[in-house]
């Protein structure tokens, strides 16, 4: 089974998704990720789907983008509500789901440590990568993606204990409601480079930064 869920940030439901939840094998939940009360009632329905079954791949997906300038022209309130969604909520997830990734793992123990057994998969950016920033546009966005991969990589050192996967990807510049229609990868190409890193990542790759082709970023 699929457990998809969405954000209405950007004022829409993608029509994509409303086809896919069609799908007897997708179950929608809606879930806000700034809200514990509503993580909470999204863990409760996901678990009366689930049974006594885990989930063999978590992706912390949701995002928002302030856009700004430069340090100067961007406000403490900016910076708090990319934190808030993008690092917060992103952790609020995990911390709640963190079971069913953890018996996902124990009941798949044969499997190899990746996507067939345990994975949470964080979608970051490269403008979170402080080795690579060379701009000081969108400085509060910049700053909650290199938190989210610190976030990252302390969780991928705890959770490998238990046989569970965690890194996190760049995606590229997709055309989504955030990226616009300019960006440079389609929705589909994105879906495709995202397939590749959930069916290829390893334990060797337990808190990094990936991109297509399984190319590893810096921090």
């Amino acid at each position: 089974a699929v457990v998809s869920t969405q954000s209405g940030h950007y004022g829409r439901v993608s029509e994509e998704l409303e086809e896919l939840v069609k799908s007897p094998s997708v179950h929608h939940v809606s879930l806000d990720i700034t809200s514990q009360e509503s993580v909470d009632e999204a863990h409760e329905k996901i678990s009366s789907i689930l049974g006594d079954k885990g989930i063999n791949l978590l992706v912390n997906n949701a995002a928002i983008l302030i856009k700004s300038e430069s340090p100067t022209t961007t406000s403490t309130e900016d910076i708090s509500k990319n934190f808030e969604v993008n690092v917060v909520g992103t952790h609020r997830v995990t911390l709640k789901f963190a079971p069913f990734l953890f018996k996902a793992a124990e009941q798949n123990a044969d499997a190899e440590i990746g996507g067939n057994r345990a994975f949470c998969l964080n979608v970051s950016s490269a403008v979170g990568s402080i080795a690579n920033t060379t701009s000081p546009w969108h400085t509060a966005y910049r700053i909650s993606k290199a938190a989210l991969n610190m976030l990252t990589r302390t969780t991928a050192l705890e959770f490998l204990e238990k046989k569970v996967l965690v890194c996190s990807v760049h995606p590229g510049w997709v055309q989504t409601n955030m990226g616009g229609p300019n960006a440079l990868i389609s929705t589909s190409t994105c879906v495709d480079d995202l397939m590749e890193v959930i069916q290829k990542a390893r334990v060797e790759h337990s808190g990094v930064m990936l991109r297509n082709k399984m190319e590893v970023m810096p921090f």
